[in-house]
């Protein structure tokens, strides 16, 4: 046998097995990531009814159902490690009269239900306390983008 049929045996053998494996592979791709999607379309709907409930839920007693929601959903979301609690320094005081008032107002204009809050607010760099998904976080993330490049109207 020529060096050249034993190349076209080999080549024929490839793709032979290629055939016999592939959708076996691309079988079991797909079931690997239907199950990621489904996972993340789970999270993301814990999100949105925690989002939804977080304006009400803080100002009801623990045993109100809106309440209820609302932790159940944000203790199974920071386990799962799909939301975190940051710190973000803005970058301008917040002191003038109605100042914090305004950056809440833009914030859940932009960001609704999302938690929020702001500590040290007429210092020259106030502490903004905010949970949300990881991935609005980091310098591609919407909302510390938001924060970083927030200034108060004057």
């Amino acid at each position: 046998m020529s060096t050249k049929s034993k190349v076209i045996l080999a080549g024929v053998a490839v793709l032979a097995l290629g055939v016999l494996l592939l959708p076996r592979l691309a079988q079991r791709i797909d079931s690997t990531l239907d199950q990621v999607w489904e996972r993340a379309a789970a999270m993301e709907a814990q999100y949105r009814d925690m989002t939804n409930s977080y304006p009400i839920a803080p100002e009801m007693v623990r045993e109100h159902p809106t309440h209820r929601l609302w932790a159940e959903r944000r203790a199974a979301l920071l386990e799962a490690d799909y939301i975190e609690t940051r710190e973000l320094r803005i970058r301008h005081s917040l002191a003038a009269n109605g100042a914090v008032w305004d950056f809440f107002v833009a914030f859940h204009s932009r960001f609704p239900g999302v938690e929020r809050s702001v500590r040290d607010a007429k210092s020259d760099e106030p502490v903004v306390v905010v949970t949300a998904r990881k991935s609005d976080f980091g310098p591609l993330g919407a909302i510390e983008r938001f924060v970083d490049q927030y200034e108060p109207s004057k």
